[in-house]
């Protein structure tokens, strides 16, 4: 991975995390109408890039460490992944007692509140999205994308790192627990680490490279305008429904209601990538350093942007203007700094005592 590219993704995120925002804003109503346009389905599409990234970085961060181990990798990816996990519920469940002293309707208290015993573990072992059926944190919806990448995670870090049946066993394992709605979208998770492998051979001139990025948003607009992206939905209902009729389960799409249509947009966006890798289109240091302590907190302030929403709901706020938003915009970005600092900024803590508890710990004298 080029250093240019480091500094598009690192891009690529912020601007996803803040797609993602206003797609939720406006798809719940705190955001005016006026700001509608297609941005009800940005947040979809926003995960989809996230996704692609996720992939690359995983199969770039593993090649740069290729005798690191089973054990390493799990102690990389859980520390990364628990350092915001586990403070961001903590969060979330407090937020959500706050607002519901305002306004109860805007919640369902009587679902998973009464029941941390029960819930907290499921969330923080990631099992919302396998077969016990779909559900999220109370409000932290976008806690699903999160407990898709986990089972990424595992399932490449078994294929990766381990070798013979134990590798195929393990593997299988993990595929299977992952259950129908991850399966769906794994094929996009898998497009950012067969990305990884062949940016070295994908090259082109900067001319050319320029043109690959500029072309992603048209692609991207045509995509929309013409109809496509809807037909791709209705095919991906039709699909649901054509699944839920041969399992021998009920079955409903969850989380990857567009699937089919997230593919395209998936390719899209890897060919945006290759572009940016070819781009020779860096950055100043300074502003490099800027964008990447930015990107530093997306992966919070993706996890905590939506709870913030139904309590700005909670509060009677609806359809605000652009300076309204603005101020939400920022009052979420603050959160999520002052909840990076117990949680994704102490990462080496977390790393730390999950190393004392992850099985095979090295002893020493």
């Amino acid at each position: 991975m080029t250093p240019v590219l480091s500094v598009w993704l690192d891009i690529c995120r912020i601007v996803a995390a803040l797609f993602v925002f206003v797609g939720h804003a406006v798809g719940m109503g705190l955001a005016s109408e006026a700001m509608s346009l297609q941005w009800h389905r940005s947040a979809d599409d926003a995960v989809t890039a996230f996704f692609v990234i996720s992939g690359l970085v995983i199969a770039h961060t593993s090649a740069q460490r290729p005798d690191q181990g089973w054990r390493a990798y799990a102690l990389a990816r859980m520390s990364r992944v628990y350092s915001v996990a586990i403070p961001a519920v903590l969060f979330v469940l407090a937020l959500d007692h706050l607002g519901m002293q305002i306004d109860a309707s805007k919640y369902t208290p009587d679902w998973q509140y009464p029941r941390l015993w029960l819930y907290l573990p499921l969330h923080w072992a990631f099992l919302g999205e396998t077969w016990l059926g779909v559900f999220q944190p109370f409000t932290a919806a976008p806690y699903w994308s999160l407990t898709y990448e986990v089972w990424y995670y595992a399932l490449f870090g078994a294929l990766y790192h381990l070798r013979g049946l134990r590798r195929c066993w393990v593997a299988a394992l993990i595929f299977l627990i992952m259950g129908p709605r991850i399966w769906l979208l794994l094929p996009i998770w898998w497009l950012g680490v067969g990305l990884h492998g062949r940016l070295a051979v994908l090259t082109c001139a900067k001319p050319v490279a320029w043109l690959m990025m500029a072309a992603f948003p048209l692609a991207y607009a045509l995509f929309l305008s013409s109809g496509a992206q809807h037909q791709l939905d209705l095919a991906s209902k039709a699909l649901y429904a054509w699944l839920d009729g041969v399992l021998p389960f009920r079955f409903y799409g969850g989380s990857s209601v567009h699937a089919l249509s997230d593919y395209p947009v998936a390719l899209m966006f890897a060919m945006f990538l290759v572009g940016c890798a070819n781009s020779g289109l860096g950055l100043s240091p300074r502003v490099r350093a800027c964008v990447k302590w930015g990107a530093g907190y997306t992966f919070t302030f993706y996890l905590l942007h939506f709870s913030v929403i139904v309590f700005c709901l909670a509060l009677g706020w609806s359809q605000l203007g652009g300076w309204a938003m603005s101020g939400v915009l920022l009052g979420t970005m603050v959160l999520s700094w002052l909840h990076a600092q117990v949680g994704e900024q102490r990462r080496v803590q977390y790393r730390w005592l999950i190393d004392r508890l992850l099985p095979g710990r090295m002893s020493h004298s």
